[in-house]
C-alpha cells in the first residue's frame, strides 16, 4: 500500500502507473465507489487532453468572434420576443395556485421528514435523502434552467405564511439594515455546502431529517421577525438559489410579469443590470463552492493534504481540511475575478456611455451574472453519474418507502444497475456529454459577458480591451472545469 501524499504525487507522474493505480483500486474499492472510480478509470484511457484543449479553443474562437461583432449587435445580443400576456399584475404576486403548491410541498416534505426519522438508516433505500440529494439537488436545479423559477411555486413557507399573515410582504418585526445586502443568505449557502462536503453523514435519514427541519423552522421564524418577503430574497439561500437558476431559462415572465417573452439563455440576468456587491459575490459563491465539491474528491486535493487515497481514513478525518479549502476556494475565485474585472477597467480606460469612468464596483457587480451559466452547467455535469445511479434508488425506494418489503410499484425484480458504467462506449457518451454541456455554459457566459461590457463603453475597441482578462478568465476556467470531469477521484 502506499503511504502519504508524497506517495501518491509520485505515482501520478506517470501514466503507466496512474493505469495500475485504477486497477488496484476497482478491485479494492467498496461496491458503492466502485460505478463512480470505473467510470474515472475510463476517462483516463480516452484522450482527454485532447478533447479538454478542444473545448478552451472553442471558448477562445468565441470570444474572438463575439468581439469582432458590431457594437450594436453585441449589444442586443439577449434581447427578447414576446410569445403572449399572462394578465399577471406582478412576479412578487402570491397566487392562490401558488399558496396550493406551497402547502403541498410542506406537507410532502414533512412526509419525507417522517420518513427519514423513522424507516432505515440505509440513505440508498429512505427517501428523504434520495429526495434531497438526488432529485431536488440535481435534476429541480436543472430544470429552473430551462422552465424558469420553480421554486417561486413549490417552496414550503410561502403558503404558510399567507395562509397566517394574509400576504407574503407583511410588516417585519426587524427591518433589515440595508448595509447586510445578502449576507445572511450567503452564509448559508456556505453552511449548506460545508454540511454537504465535509460532514461525515450527510446522507444519514435521522441527521437529514433534523437538519432539514430545523432549516424549516428557522426560516418560518425568519420570515415572521424579518418580514417573509425580506426573509425569501436576502436570508434564504436557497430562494435566491433557484432564482438565479431561472434566470437562464429561455422563456418566462419579465420581471413585471405582465409579458412570456423567449430570448437567448441568460436574458433575463441581463436584465438585473447592476447588483450590489454581496448579491454580486453571493453569485460567485455558487460557482466556487460547485467547482469546489468536484475538486475536494481529486488525487490531486488528495495529497495536498497529505491523505491517501487508497487508504482514505473516513470523512471524519478531513472535517477542517474541507472547510478550509471550501472557504479558500471562495476567497480565491473572488479574487481572481475581481482582478480580471479590475485588468478589463484599466485597459479600456475611457469613459462610458454617458460620459463618465466606469467604476470597477459597477464592473465587477454586473459582470459577476455572466458566471452563472459556468456554474449550473457544471452542477449539471458534476452529478449526472449520480444521477444515473441514485435515480434508480430513488425508483425502488417510491415502491417500498418504509423498507418493509412493500412493492407498490411492481417492481419485484428491479435491480439498479452500473453497467453503462462498464462500458468505453457508453462512458465516453457521458463524458462527451458533460464536456459538452460545459463548454457551450462557458460560450453562454463569454457573451453575457461581451453584451455587459458592451452596454458599459461606447465602442467596440473599448469592449474588446475591457474583455481581453475576463475571457482569459473563462477560458482558464473552461480548462479547469473540463480538468475536473477527467480527474482520477479517490474519496
Amino acid at each position: 500500500m502506499f503511504e502519504g501524499g508524497e506517495n501518491v504525487n509520485n505515482l501520478l507522474k506517470s501514466p503507466f502507473n496512474l493505469v495500475g493505480f485504477f486497477a488496484a483500486w476497482s478491485v479494492l474499492g467498496t461496491t458503492s465507489a466502485s460505478a463512480h472510480v470505473s467510470e474515472q478509470g475510463f476517462v483516463l484511457l480516452l484522450p482527454t487532453d485532447i478533447y479538454v484543449a478542444a473545448g478552451c479553443l472553442a471558448v477562445v474562437v468565441s470570444i474572438i468572434v463575439v468581439s469582432l461583432l458590431p457594437h450594436a449587435w453585441a449589444r442586443s445580443i439577449f434581447r427578447t420576443t414576446k410569445i403572449q400576456d399572462t394578465g399577471i399584475s406582478s412576479e412578487t404576486t402570491v397566487s392562490g395556485a401558488e399558496v396550493i403548491l406551497s402547502i403541498a410541498s410542506l406537507v410532502l416534505l414533512s412526509v419525507l421528514i417522517l420518513i427519514g426519522i423513522i424507516g432505515t438508516r440505509d440513505p440508498l433505500a429512505n427517501l428523504l435523502p434520495l429526495t434531497i440529494w438526488t432529485v431536488w439537488w440535481i435534476p429541480f436545479v436543472m430544470l429552473h434552467c430551462l422552465l424558469g423559477n420553480l421554486w417561486k411555486w413549490s417552496n414550503p413557507w410561502t403558503g404558510l405564511h399567507v395562509l397566517v399573515f394574509g400576504r407574503l410582504d407583511q410588516d417585519p418585526l426587524i427591518r433589515l439594515p440595508a448595509w447586510l445586502g445578502v449576507w445572511p443568505a450567503l452564509l448559508g449557502f456556505l453552511s449548506f455546502v460545508a454540511f454537504a462536503i465535509a460532514y461525515p453523514a450527510p446522507t444519514d435519514p435521522a441527521i437529514l431529517a433534523n437538519v432539514v427541519l430545523g432549516y424549516v423552522l428557522s426560516t418560518f421564524v425568519g420570515m415572521v421577525v424579518f418580514g417573509g418577503e425580506q426573509w425569501l430574497s436576502r436570508g434564504e439561500c436557497f430562494t435566491l438559489f433557484f432564482r438565479f437558476a431561472s434566470t437562464l431559462a429561455p422563456f418566462q415572465p419579465r420581471e413585471t410579469g405582465q409579458q412570456l417573452v423567449i430570448g437567448l439563455p441568460g436574458w433575463k440576468a441581463m436584465e438585473l443590470l447592476q447588483l450590489p456587491v454581496s448579491l454580486a459575490l453571493f453569485v460567485l459563491t455558487l460557482l466556487a463552492s460547485g467547482s469546489f465539491d468536484g475538486l475536494n474528491e481529486t488525487f490531486w486535493w488528495l495529497a495536498q493534504i497529505g491523505v491517501n487515497p487508497l487508504e482514505f481514513p473516513g470523512r471524519s478525518a478531513v472535517i477542517t481540511p474541507s472547510i478550509v479549502g471550501l472557504i479558500g476556494a471562495n476567497i480565491l475565485l473572488a479574487g481572481i475575478f475581481a482582478l480580471s474585472v479590475w485588468s478589463g477597467v484599466v485597459l479600456a480606460g475611457v469613459p462610458d456611455l454617458e460620459g463618465y469612468p466606469v467604476s470597477f464596483k459597477t464592473a465587477f457587480c454586473r459582470l459577476a451574472l455572466s458566471v452563472l451559466p459556468i456554474a449550473f452547467v457544471y452542477h449539471g455535469s458534476h452529478y449526472l453519474i449520480s444521477f444515473l445511479v441514485n435515480g434508480q434508488y430513488v425508483i425502488a425506494a417510491l415502491s417500498d418507502p418504509l423498507a418493509n418489503g412493500s412493492n407498490y410499484l411492481g417492481l419485484e425484480n428491479y435491480q439498479v444497475t452500473t453497467g453503462f458504467l462498464n462500458s468505453r462506449d457508453s462512458v465516453e457518451q457521458i463524458w462527451f456529454s458533460q464536456a459538452a454541456l460545459i463548454v457551450t455554459g462557458h460560450i453562454l457566459a463569454v457573451l453575457m459577458a461581451h453584451c455587459t461590457i458592451a452596454r458599459l463603453y461606447n465602442s467596440r475597441r473599448q469592449a474588446f480591451l475591457c474583455h481581453i482578462p475576463i475571457g482569459v478568465f473563462m477560458a482558464a476556467y473552461t480548462w479547469f472545469g473540463l480538468w475536473l470531469l477527467a480527474a482520477p477521484r479517490g474519496a
